[in-house]
């Protein structure tokens, strides 16, 4: 059975095409009686009305219901995965070192959902978490299946800190921090670390500090990694780690099928931003977390990304593209979406209100959950 918005398309053509067919009576009628035999121009404009009002009217049916003719080529999106706060993001707080069975599963699950997709992923890392006695090796060996699985690595800072409220030069000695054993397995691997992206997107608390900054990055071989689609998901892997933490299986089904409904309507949006800045819709570059979230959901997600019609490329491939020389004038204490900041190198304003948000229940129960986990800390 056709759906409903088929089934008015095809009301609203035979619609046009009862109209048409009028059109042309209406022509036949004023015709002189005594013509028996319409002059064959006549004949042919009438069949050339007939056929520009079916064509109309069809074209109209093709628009409604989605359908491309065959001379319509379709979107190819695409899009860089790229993966934060390896090699793991523990519930409830963005300083926790993790338990190291947990990590195991977590980073066996994640890099083989982006292989079996064909994704050419990064993971950025934060190596305070390597830095456990009795586990270093253990701990390392997280980062080796990324690279085992065809995957890339970045800094992510030492101990990720806030550049909002962070010194320049300790800031900096973090990121030195932040590459030690990255390097080194990378080197081993034959690839070289050269991406860096700051700890929750703040890119410094002045323009003098970001320049700053950003020359540092220059020196040391490193390009700052973008982000174009942020769907939040910290936000809802707080949600599950409590769900698992009170057994409460149907809200950790809820904090899934939520995130990935809330995962389209950014990629929704920031495609409407994209054409919006510049005509078109440029490579995204995907903000995820090597969390137990995506353990469990990053096939569906990829899966659902496919189906918008997306092809899986790497970050390099992502930046070649002419749009990610646009100079990001942004500073302020916010995390925002490169198109956002983008703006103000169009001479706009960078509107990240407008950005649309994760449902309010899980934000409400992301903060009741991060200011709980902020009181235990502080009681100890």
């Amino acid at each position: 059975m056709r759906s409903a918005p088929a089934r008015f398309a095809a009301s609203l053509a035979g619609e046009r095409i009862l109209n048409c067919r009028i059109v042309i009576r209406r022509i036949l009628k004023k015709r002189p009686a005594r013509e028996t035999r319409a002059p064959a121009p006549a004949i042919y404009s009438l069949l050339l009305a007939t056929l520009l009002c079916a064509n109309a009217a069809f074209s109209n049916v093709r628009s409604l219901v989605g359908v491309q003719s065959s001379a319509e080529k379709p979107i190819q999106r695409m899009v860089a995965i790229t993966v934060d706060d390896l090699p793991g993001a523990e519930p409830g707080t963005d300083h926790a070192i993790g338990n190291l069975k947990e990590l195991e599963r977590i980073n066996r699950a994640i890099p083989a959902a982006l292989r079996a997709h064909h994704v050419p992923g990064i993971g950025f890392v934060n190596e305070w978490k390597l830095q456990v006695d009795g586990q270093r090796d253990a701990r390392a060996a997280l980062l080796e299946m990324w690279l085992d699985a065809g995957m890339s690595l970045g800094n992510h800072t030492y101990s990720h800190p806030d550049f909002q409220t962070t010194p320049l030069d300790r800031y900096e000695d973090e990121t030195i921090r932040g590459e030690v054993v990255t390097r080194a397995l990378m080197s081993a691997a034959g690839q070289k670390e050269k991406y860096f992206r700051h700890p929750f997107l703040n890119t410094g608390p002045t323009a003098e500090a970001k320049s700053a900054f950003e020359a540092f990055l220059r020196d040391r071989g490193y390009r700052v990694a973008p982000v174009t689609v942020d769907p939040s998901d910290y936000m809802f892997n707080d949600i599950l780690g409590e769900s698992a933490e009170k057994k409460n299986k149907e809200l950790g089904e809820k904090a899934k099928k939520e995130y990935l409904a809330y995962a389209n309507i950014a990629f929704t949006y920031e495609e409407q931003e994209s054409r919006n800045l510049f005509q078109r819709e440029i490579p995204q570059v995907l903000l995820i977390h090597d969390s137990d979230l995506n353990a469990e959901c990053l096939d569906a997600l990829l899966t659902q990304l496919e189906k918008r019609g997306y092809k899986f490329i790497s970050l390099d491939d992502a930046l070649a593209d002419p749009a990610y020389a646009t100079p990001d004038l942004f500073v302020g204490g916010v995390g925002i979406s490169w198109l956002t900041r983008w703006k103000l190198a169009f001479g706009q304003k960078p509107d990240y209100q407008n950005s649309p948000e994760p449902p309010k229940w899980v934000q409400q129960g992301f903060e009741e959950i991060r200011s709980a986990h902020a009181q235990q800390q502080a009681s100890r």
